[in-house]
């Protein structure tokens, strides 16, 4: 196995200049990442001015806890 240091490495430079062609998994997981960013992250998070609530997440706990 190659030094895991170097793997790592490549993987991050892979995905921080977007590099992996489409239709192969490592392309569908950056996807998926950014879509649960854009869909899941609390409106609170990002001081949006307009936006109200916590969002799916605290949807999804208050649903869960009972609130």
């Amino acid at each position: 196995m190659k030094n895991p240091a170097t793997l790592l490495g490549r993987v991050l430079w892979n995905g921080f200049f977007w590099t992996y062609e489409r239709a192969t998994w490592q392309y569908d997981v950056m996807v998926i990442a950014i879509l649960a960013f854009v869909w899941l992250t609390p409106p609170d998070w990002l001081r949006d001015p307009t936006a109200q609530g916590l969002g799916p997440i605290g949807w999804i706990l208050s649903m869960l806890g009972g609130q």
